[in-house]
């Protein structure tokens, strides 16, 4: 069986303060060698989001389709002003979209959540482990 890179979310981090977050996902990402470069583009990115009100869309194109599962759905992230949110997250370097995914790993929003799996499990070969606040691994923690 072929090894996959993985990435160990702490879900007591979903509750932390946004710096503490931050911090904790740049942490993470720096392991898979993302740059500062790569982070400053994902503060770029996350204001052309709040700008353009486009938080609550499936970002990384990745949408829940009523019970069927996940299913990539490029177009669905267009906000009402016309910006394309996943657009301008493909048109971030390769670094900056997996950093901005791991980020996502650690937000209340379940559609960024489930978005940022699929994406890192999809196009980037990570696969996403979750666990416990004492560090006991979750059950079904492999997604």
């Amino acid at each position: 069986m072929a090894q996959h890179a993985s990435v160990t979310i702490n879900r007591g981090f979903y509750l932390k303060s946004p710096e503490e977050k931050t911090a904790y996902a740049n942490e993470i990402a720096k392991g898979f060698g993302i740059s500062d470069a790569d982070l400053e583009a994902v503060e770029r990115y996350k204001d052309a989001l709040s700008d353009h009100d486009a938080w609550n869309l499936p970002i990384m194109g990745y949408v829940n389709e009523e019970g069927f599962g996940y299913a990539y759905a490029p177009t669905e992230a267009v906000a009402a002003d016309g910006w394309d949110a996943h657009k301008a997250f493909l048109d971030m370097p390769e670094g900056a979209q997996t950093a901005f995914a791991i980020r996502m790993l650690c937000t209340h929003r379940d559609v960024s959540r489930a978005g940022a799996r699929m994406f890192l499990r999809y196009h980037r070969g990570i696969v996403v482990l979750r666990q416990e606040e004492d560090g006991t691994p979750m059950e079904s923690s492999v997604e």
